[in-house]
């Protein structure tokens, strides 16, 4: 098959490593045509901490969605999320001289002029967001160039995290044959799959539950205006139910993927769930709401942390279309109906839908973010066939790469 229209994403999480190939069709869709997954051994809440031990899971995942597809990866878009990423909002200004047109010239310049803050020894920018341009004092402006003024502003969303763990991504990729094209935000790329435009227009706040960290995005007018992140994800979820219920955490995982809810209206009274124990002795049973007490416990205290986080930036009241949770965290039942109690906002949960082929292979909220990943990697045009020198290459993973590779895509 020929490399020129497959994208591939690559999703480092904490529990697993999954890789998704999709084709291009000649309308623009996208076609799932490959998945492959492999436990995560040397992930800690988003951050490589072993570099050869996620090589191997590298390899495995991409030898499995490589034997799906047919297809020989050789580069992929790659996914970034954990505590170092920080990101913050910022505005830039420059003058046009004479009052002429606005030209792509100077958008790229007033976007540097926003860029160019203190950034803290070790981190890096990993992406520039704008949000709206203003001319003359006109704000909310999606495209400047072309209309006529003297002064041009531009409101922007900057993420930045540590250089290490990009560098270890990138690192870890290279070791297991993979190029990697560019490096995304996680819940950014969740929100790629999962968001509509209407939604992403009116306010929307996507919440993205994986294995080691719960991320957050929000949306108004189009643009991202706020991002965050939480260490809490569904390894703490499993350390609770370990310790809860007294039981190893490999038991707790498969108690918590079979029986997981967190809403106790769900829940009968009488329900009795099998529970291994520790030291050899026999299993016992347990009434089904006390595993729900224990989840819907944690669960709270994330919609908790994360209402706070809204209502300090003041986005509560621009949740027009309310909250969309993704992830892992999406399959818990009752999740929804918790989190729209705590957070008094509409709530759905987020699945990958705006793909075809062997689509429902990744129909499930857990794939959210690999899929985006496809995704952007096709809207950026990170192609398997796409040839770049070594100096190119290597250009991709910096923050100049990415700022060019913003302008290709957006002009």
């Amino acid at each position: 098959m020929a490399g020129d229209n497959i994208f591939v994403g690559l999703d480092f999480g904490t529990t697993k490593i999954c890789v998704v190939v999709a084709s291009k069709n000649e309308d623009g869709s996208l076609d799932i045509i490959g998945l492959g997954k492999a436990p995560s051994e040397g992930i800690r809440r988003g951050v490589v901490v072993n570099i050869d031990a996620t090589v191997a899971s590298i390899k495995d995942a991409v030898a499995e969605a490589e034997r799906m597809s047919g297809v020989q990866i050789k580069r992929a878009t790659a996914g970034i999320a954990g505590g170092h990423i920080k990101s913050f909002n910022q505005r830039g200004t420059i003058a046009v001289k004479g009052g002429r047109e606005i030209t792509h010239k100077d958008v790229e310049r007033v976007i540097e002029t926003a860029a160019a803050t203190n950034i803290t020894v070790g981190n890096e920018i990993l992406a520039i967001l704008p949000q709206q341009f203003i001319l003359d004092g006109q704000s909310e402006i999606k495209d400047p160039v072309g209309m006529t003024g003297v002064r041009l502003e531009a409101d922007v969303h900057i993420i930045t995290g540590a250089v290490s763990s990009a560098q270890n991504i990138v690192k870890s990729c290279e070791k297991a044959g993979i190029i990697v094209d560019d490096i995304v935000l996680e819940q950014l790329a969740s929100s790629e799959s999962v968001l509509s435009d209407d939604e992403k227009e009116i306010g929307v706040c996507i919440i993205d539950g994986g294995g080691g960290t719960s991320d957050l995005a929000v949306y108004k007018q189009g643009a991202v205006f706020h991002t965050a992140a939480l260490l809490i994800g569904g390894r703490n979820f499993t350390k609770d139910l370990a310790i809860g219920l007294n039981t190893p955490e490999s038991e707790a995982e498969k108690l918590k993927i079979k029986h997981g809810c967190v809403w106790m209206p769900m829940v009968e009274e009488d329900d009795v769930i099998e529970v291994p124990t520790v030291g050899g002795r026999p299993p016992r049973e347990v009434g089904k709401p006390v595993v729900t007490q224990i989840l819907q416990a944690r669960a709270e205290e994330v919609f908790q942390i994360f209402k706070g986080e809204l209502q300090y930036k003041g986005l509560m009241d621009h949740l027009g279309a309310g909250v969309v949770i993704t992830g892992g965290l999406a399959n818990h039942d009752g999740i929804e109906h918790l989190a729209a109690e705590i957070l008094g906002v509409p709530v759905r949960l987020g699945k990958p839908d705006k793909v075809g082929g062997l689509a429902d292979y990744v129909t499930d909220p857990k794939y959210a973010t690999v899929v985006g990943l496809a995704m952007v990697a096709a809207r950026k045009g990170h192609q398997q066939g796409n040839k770049l020198s070594g100096s190119d290459e290597k250009a991709f993973v910096n923050v100049l790469g990415r700022m060019k590779s913003w302008f290709g895509e957006f002009f």
